[in-house]
C-alpha cells in the first residue's frame, strides 16, 4: 500500500510540474490559435492526472493511513490515533481542494463545449459536483474552526463561492454573448491558481522549512489568490470592453459569480 501510495505521489508531482509550466503558453499564446488550443489540451490532460491521483490518494489515507506510511519506531496508543486523526483531515482537505479544481477546470471546457447550445448547460455531473464543492467547503470550514487551522478556514469559502458561481451560470444560462469566453478564462486561470497554490505550500515547506513553521506559512495558501483573482478581473474586464459588452457577465473571477460593469 505504501509503494502505491509514493507512485500516485510521484505522478501527482510529474503531472503537476509539467501542467505549471504549460499554463503559461495558453496565457500567452493567441486565443483560439493552434498554439492555445494543443498547449491547453495537454494542460488539461496533466491537470486531470493531478486530480485523479489527489482523489486517489485521499481515499487510500483516509481509508487506511496506517498502511500507507512506514515508521521508525513504534507509536504508542495516543500517537496512533493522533496520526490517524490528522492524516484523515489531510486527506479530506487534499479531495476538496481537488473537487474545486476539478470544478473550475470543467466549468472551463464546458462553457467553451457549449457556447453555441447553451440548452445543455444543466448536466447531472456538473450540478452535482457543484454542489458537492459546497458541501465540502462548509465541511472543511468546521473542521478549521474544530482544530484552528488557519488553512482550512481560509480555504473553505472557495467552494461555496465557487459552487454558487457554477451553479448560477449552469441553471441561469449565460447573460452576455460572450459569457463562454470569459467563463473559460476564469476557471481555467482558477485552475492554475490551484496549482500555483499546491505548489508553494507543498514545495515551501520542503524549501522553506523555518518558514514552514512560522505564522508566515498562510501566505503560502493565499499568495497565488491575491495575485491570480485580480488579474482574472482585470482580463476579463479588457476583453468586455474589446467585445463592447456593457452587460453583467458571468465568471468574472473564479471567486464570483457575476458582476455589472
Amino acid at each position: 500500500m505504501a509503494g502505491l501510495f509514493l507512485s500516485l505521489r510521484w505522478a501527482h508531482v510529474v503531472a503537476g510540474s509539467i501542467a505549471l509550466m504549460l499554463f503559461w503558453i495558453p496565457v500567452i499564446a493567441p486565443k483560439g490559435g493552434r498554439a492555445h488550443v494543443r498547449a491547453g489540451w495537454i494542460y488539461v490532460l496533466c491537470m486531470s492526472v493531478v486530480v485523479v491521483t489527489a482523489f486517489l490518494m485521499s481515499a487510500l489515507a483516509f481509508s487506511a493511513p496506517l498502511a500507507i506510511r512506514q515508521f521508525t519506531r513504534p507509536l504508542s496508543a495516543p500517537e496512533l490515533s493522533h496520526f490517524v486523526s490528522e492524516q484523515r483531515v489531510s486527506a479530506t482537505f487534499l479531495a476538496y481542494l481537488a473537487g474545486v479544481t476539478l470544478a473550475l477546470g470543467w466549468q472551463g471546457i464546458w462553457a467553451v463545449e457549449t457556447r453555441r447550445a447553451t440548452t445543455n448547460l444543466k448536466v447531472a455531473f456538473g450540478l452535482v459536483l457543484n454542489l458537492a464543492i459546497v458541501l465540502g467547503g462548509l465541511t472543511v470550514l468546521v473542521l478549521g474552526i474544530k482544530l484552528r487551522s488557519g488553512p482550512l478556514i481560509g480555504l473553505s469559502p472557495l467552494g461555496p463561492l465557487l459552487g454558487a458561481r457554477n451553479l448560477r451560470y449552469l441553471l441561469s444560462g449565460p447573460r452576455s454573448h460572450m459569457h463562454w469566453w470569459y467563463m473559460h478564462l476564469a476557471s481555467m486561470v482558477g485552475t492554475g491558481i490551484a496549482g500555483y497554490t499546491a505548489f508553494l505550500v507543498f514545495g515551501g515547506s520542503r524549501l522553506f522549512p523555518a518558514l514552514a513553521r512560522s505564522q508566515m506559512y498562510t501566505l503560502f495558501w493565499v499568495l497565488p489568490i491575491l495575485i491570480g483573482v485580480p488579474a482574472i478581473r482585470m482580463t476579463v474586464d479588457h476583453y468586455r470592453r474589446k467585445f463592447h459588452e456593457t452587460g453583467p457577465a458571468s465568471g468574472v473571477s473564479p471567486l464570483r459569480a457575476g458582476t455589472n460593469s
